[in-house]
């Protein structure tokens, strides 16, 4: 296998790149307008403007000599994947194919590839548009959600299709001893075409643990603050990953869906996501490989299960617009007092009719004495 082939993106290049695994910033020739500044490990992100396609990856200063070494393991790790696994990764990563060094700095950076074209999309929000990679943080939201800024939405068997690729990378990482810990919304790219997701940063991982970065809303439970995140740690992260995804929920929202197991193609799915996600002893987690093959619809195979810890707290049921105007309409309804019914005159009884007579042969009497006396 060429060099060319390990950087995974020949096509891209008809002329061919012999790109060594180490090169020298210089022999990179110049460098474009940056596309990423101070974002994370690197102080910039710039296009090779002789080289389409591909990008360096500058790391900030003062780096510990030790990851001149890991990077170089990096880069060639694939070589020890099968054919399909090496063609995964390369296709959904991207994976670092050089490392980049200065006269005072071994590990200077990385050349990456630039993600396909595939993952740019453009967004509409209202009378604005801009197109941009599209996150894997749209997958979390409903359909409808989707289709308001103008993607098509992914339904259930576009979900489950990237959350298989998401599997089967993750896979691919974990059989190489890899940590990545990274699993967010904002490390992957999602196309709705291709049913797809392309993961980035990679060139992050690290054997066995890495420092954990907290990240709000992806903290690991069992991993507490101030310890190494590992392969139990990405499980968990994974897992939470996959489930918002598949479910277009978040919070624990998400967690009750999948409880309620809503793909009936995938019956061990819910199962290994609820032991990844609720297991009391983090080294009971399923791998991402059982997660992965219980998302083809095969089996999920364990001599003893985890314990789960329970379901967090139920959300409240959301109440929709239709239910609102009702109940505010119910309450107005009832706060309306009662129209007062028009007054009536009283029945006459027999007894009133006999006191008016009465008192009229008294009129009459009184009346014939008078005129007698005159």
């Amino acid at each position: 296998m060429t060099d060319q082939e390990l950087c995974g993106s020949a096509a891209a290049y008809p002329g061919g790149w012999a790109l060594p695994r180490s090169v020298s910033l210089d022999a990179l020739g110049p460098l474009g307008e940056a596309v990423s500044e101070h974002n994370g490990q690197s102080v910039a992100v710039q296009p090779l403007t002789d080289h389409p396609g591909w990008l360096a990856k500058l790391y900030r200063p003062g780096r510990h000599p030790e990851d001149a070494r890991r990077l170089d393991d990096l880069i060639a790790a694939p070589d020890t994947l099968s054919p399909p696994e090496r063609t995964a990764l390369y296709a959904g990563t991207c994976w670092p194919a050089a490392r980049i060094h200065r006269p005072d700095d071994p590990a200077a950076g990385c050349v990456i590839p630039m993600a396909p074209e595939a993952y740019r999309a453009e967004l509409r929000r209202g009378a604005f548009a801009e197109e941009r990679f599209v996150e894997v943080d749209w997958l979390a939201k409903s359909d409808e959600s989707i289709r308001r800024i103008g993607l098509p939405g992914p339904g259930a068997a576009g979900r489950l299709a990237a959350c298989r690729r998401l599997t089967e990378l993750a896979a691919i990482l974990e059989s190489l001893g890899l940590v990545y810990s990274d699993w967010s919304f904002s490390n992957a790219f999602w196309s709705p075409e291709q049913r797809s997701v392309y993961l980035i940063d990679v060139d992050g991982c690290r054997p066995e643990r890495m420092p954990d970065i907290h990240q709000p809303n992806w903290a690991d439970p069992l991993t507490p603050q101030g310890t190494d995140a590992d392969r139990y740690t990405d499980r968990y992260r994974l897992a939470l990953l996959v489930a918002k995804c598949l479910t277009g929920r978040r919070d624990a929202d998400a967690f009750h869906t999948v409880a309620a197991s809503p793909w009936p193609g995938q019956p061990a799915a819910s199962e290994v996501l609820l032991d990844m996600l609720l297991a009391t002893d983090r080294e009971r987690r399923p791998s991402a490989a059982q997660l992965h093959q219980a998302l083809n619809g095969g089996p999920y195979l364990r001599a003893l299960r985890p314990t789960r810890s329970a379901l967090p707290p139920a959300p409240p049921v959301a109440v929709t617009t239709v239910q609102r105007r009702a109940e505010i309409y119910a309450v107005r309804k009832e706060s309306v007092p009662a129209p007062t019914p028009p007054r009536q005159k009283p029945a006459s009884s027999p007894r009133d009719g006999l006191t008016l007579a009465l008192v009229i042969v008294s009129i009459v009497v009184l009346l014939v004495i008078l005129a007698v006396n005159h």
